[in-house]
């Protein structure tokens, strides 16, 4: 009996590969593979000369939803307060959060003068959903190397980005801070009206919708 449902473990775990080993930390080559190729894309939106400021922020916008996980960031940026809002808040806070965090990576890339990525090794994230730290340098323009770490999950067989840390400061946590005073001083409606003003995309620029 013990070798029958020993055997069929094994069948079971070749029929589905993908439910057995579906984390990132397991398949480090993949996440190294999705990070390259996040930057490739992305490096070539941004030396396209031929396209118009509004045209690179689009395409760059559809490489950057399809590659990370917004509602996810979107909820750990709100951390608490999320439980606490309305149905109507939830639904106008993340139709901000589609803008804010595309024109956040945006703006972050440009102001320090994105070149290239450099990646120099994984690390395991903590907790227990298997998500793994893809580190890598930014070369620049001008000045020095900078360090960005992506916390990358597998779901489903897909990689997402889950969150970034640019020289040890934590985008996750650097936002739900901010946030929260935003809401401790001009409650959840402040805070989506301030999204909102933050949204830097060109003329012609469309919204993004988490619905």
């Amino acid at each position: 009996m013990k070798r029958l449902l020993a055997s069929f473990s094994i069948l079971l775990f070749m029929a589905y590969p993908a439910l057995a080993q579906d984390k990132a930390v397991d398949d480090t080559r993949g996440a190294i593979d999705f990070i390259q190729q996040l930057s490739d894309e992305t490096i070539a939106v941004w030396s396209d000369s031929k396209m118009t400021e509004a045209e690179r922020y689009e395409a760059f916008r559809a490489i950057f939803e399809d590659a990370t996980d917004i509602e996810l960031l979107a909820r750990g940026m709100l951390g608490r307060h999320y439980r606490t809002a309305t149905s109507e808040q939830r639904t106008a806070y993340m139709q901000a959060m589609g803008d804010y965090i595309v024109a956040e990576f945006d703006k972050r890339m440009a102001q320090i003068g994105f070149k290239t990525l450099v990646i120099t090794g994984t690390k395991p994230a903590s907790g227990k959903h298997g998500h793994v730290f893809v580190r890598t340098e930014v070369e620049r323009d001008q000045g020095e190397p900078i360090l960005a770490d992506w916390r990358v999950r597998k779901k489903d067989g897909k990689f997402q980005i889950v969150n970034l840390e640019f020289e040890g400061i934590n985008l996750m946590i650097t936002n739900r801070d901010v946030f929260s005073s935003k809401v401790k001083d001009d409650g959840m409606d402040g805070l989506i009206s301030w999204l909102k003003a933050q949204n830097t995309a060109p003329s012609g620029g469309q919204s993004a919708s988490l619905e």
